[in-house]
């Protein structure tokens, strides 16, 4: 109750210090720090670091912002040979029923370390920023039954592949995903005994939301299209690689239907779930449903209702093109509307610590462990509704952040390497009195209260005796801080 009554002052604290940033150019630190830049460099990645600023700083705004929607042209050659020794990422859900059937955790965690290896060292980070959106809401719990064979195929080639692309398009990819169809049960979905798992969960949780202009009759009758729509389930079969998507006509309801209105005509076979796909991904519900989710996801938890409303309308003029949405969503106007920060999830507050202090990542199991211990490990949230992206969620477990913070700064973190001397000598941190606004410039580009910045150099000036350790735990501290759990 302390943690939570001490940490809801402080964010009360930001939040009336924060409009004040985003209005006046901050040079009373001697740091040229253009507030809408800093906030679009935030909102857009998974943490500031100084050459991501420079680098925004060097395009200007809307440049910077158009460079990080055509991720395909930005080179993330670095990124990929860190990952090449990650042989599942690349391997069918077969592939891994014949290589890894006995070591079941191998396909987890590598799916896992890479994510966290993309997050931290992708120069792509508006487009990793939506990979971690879509994989919310498209939530599959790799942990569930076969999906450990199959999540890291829908990771690849349904969430990363149109990330960035239509959401209509990445609604059908979803539908005809093996690890979907094994997590809400659509592989048992036959005529005559129809399973409406996965029918209601694509309308409450994918497209229109809960209780949003649908009946359980409609539940019944998208469930009747879904018959005979699935995956091989068998792995053992010389024929079929398991894993593959099919649709069995036998197995298919080909009476009529009417969904929403809309009356499908007997026959149709597979096309029926064209049909509701269409239906559900042209709606104007859905449009105002993954618009106030995106909102609030890069916006914060108020975001403005006129720009939920545009971003909708963006929706539904372009046809869901996601990149139309984000130039709404991340345009000057409305980034000059973030008023109330949001606290950093575990998963987004980890990495951030990591990209500051340039931390060298070689190992990410110990990182991977600390997110369990935080419970945001990526692909493990047992609901279908994807990791919360709400205060009430997240804001009152600290004590796991601050003993991640302390043990990466304390290099007591298995395969992570930071070097705060050389980091904070390069930012003229080794003069009296300058260390915490140096850290400070390191960790979040200078936009710390005044009232932290005081607080973490007189932690520093009373343990400067202790030498190298001073600065290590002066490191921490400011990562536990509220100017550094907010953004």
């Amino acid at each position: 109750t302390l943690l939570a009554n001490s940490e809801a002052r402080a964010g009360r604290h930001r939040q009336r210090r924060y409009q004040k940033r985003l209005t006046q150019r901050d040079t009373t630190r001697g740091v040229p720090i253009d507030p809408a830049l800093l906030g679009l460099v935030d909102r857009t990645s998974f943490g500031y670091t100084r050459d991501l600023y420079a680098l925004a700083e060097t395009m200007g705004f809307s440049n910077f912002l158009e460079y990080q929607l055509d991720h395909l042209a930005i080179d993330d050659s670095a990124l990929d040979a860190m990952l090449a020794g990650f042989d599942t990422l690349t391997m069918s859900p077969q592939d891994m029923y014949d290589n890894y059937l006995t070591a079941q955790n191998v396909p987890p965690a590598q799916l896992i370390d890479a994510t966290i290896l993309r997050a931290v060292y992708s120069e792509r980070q508006l487009y990793e920023r939506m990979v971690e959106f879509w994989t919310d809401h498209f939530s599959i719990d790799i942990s569930d039954s076969f999906v450990f064979l199959l999540k890291t195929e829908d990771d690849r080639d349904v969430i990363r592949q149109y990330a960035l692309s239509s959401f209509p398009e990445l609604l059908n990819a979803s539908a005809r995903s093996a690890a979907m169809s094994e997590y809400l049960d659509n592989f048992s979905n036959i005529i005559g005994n129809a399973q409406e798992n996965y029918a209601r969960e694509i309308m409450e949780l994918h497209t229109l939301g809960v209780d949003n202009g649908y009946t359980q009759t409609d539940v019944q009758e998208v469930a009747r299209c879904f018959t005979g729509w699935g995956y091989v389930r068998r792995f053992d079969l010389a024929t079929l690689p398991g894993g593959t998507f099919r649709f069995l006509p036998l197995q298919h309801d080909g009476g009529e239907k009417n969904v929403l209105g809309t009356v499908i005509p007997a026959g149709g076979g597979e096309s029926d779930v064209e049909t509701v796909l269409d239906i559900l991904s042209t709606h104007p519900n859905t449009a105002n449903f993954i618009s106030r989710k995106m909102c609030i996801h890069f916006l914060g938890y108020d975001a403005p209702e006129d720009i939920i409303q545009n971003v909708a309308q963006t929706y539904m003029s372009t046809g869901g093109d996601i990149k139309s949405m984000l130039r709404v969503i991340l345009q000057p106007t409305a980034i000059s509307y973030l008023t109330t920060p949001k606290l950093k999830r575990p998963f987004h507050f980890s990495v951030s610590m990591l990209r500051a202090l340039q931390a060298n990542v070689t190992i990410p199991r110990a990182i991977r462990d600390a997110l369990f211990v935080m419970g945001q490990a990526p692909f493990y949230w047992p609901q279908p509704d994807g990791y919360p992206d709400r205060l009430s969620a997240w804001g009152t477990s600290l004590l796991p952040r601050w003993q991640l913070s302390s043990a990466i700064v304390e290099n007591q973190l298995s395969g992570t390497v930071v070097d705060l001397q050389t980091l904070l000598a390069g930012e003229g941190g080794n003069a009296p009195g300058q260390q915490a606004l140096a850290i400070d410039r390191i960790m979040t580009g200078g936009r710390s209260s005044p009232e932290d910045i005081a607080a973490l150099q007189a932690f520093y000036d009373g343990a400067a005796g202790l030498g190298a350790q001073a600065v290590t735990d002066t490191f921490g501290l400011a990562a536990s801080m509220p100017s550094y759990q907010w953004y």
